[in-house]
């Protein structure tokens, strides 16, 4: 599975980490490496790979305090989902490492 999964991981971070309450949204991307991102309303993820000829898809969905993730390559299929609740700010990605207790003042680059 490799850069498929990685790639639905990556876009699972981005997702959690946002503070955009927007619908649900499906990113597709072509044999070129192309990328679209649609409103899926309406439309099945078999349907959408079918009609837009994509090498893979990812349909991102925000349900309450959670976000997931569904992939879609050829025969591959993965399913992520992320609590939001109490999620802390070491959670996120760029911020490895960072204790919850760690003033904000120690994050700043030095003067």
């Amino acid at each position: 599975m490799g850069t498929f999964l990685h790639q639905a991981e990556e876009i699972l971070a981005v997702a959690a980490a946002g503070t955009d309450r927007a619908g649900d949204l499906v990113i597709l991307v072509d044999r070129q490496g192309g990328i679209r991102m649609l409103d899926p309303a309406g439309w099945s993820l078999p349907a959408l790979k079918a009609h837009y000829g994509a090498a893979s898809l990812y349909k991102v969905e925000r349900r309450g305090q959670a976000v997931r993730v569904e992939g879609w390559e050829s025969d591959q299929r993965c399913l992520l989902q992320r609590d939001l609740r109490g999620q802390r700010l070491s959670d996120l990605p760029g911020f490895p490492g960072v204790a919850p207790s760690t003033p904000f003042a120690a994050l700043l680059p030095a003067a």
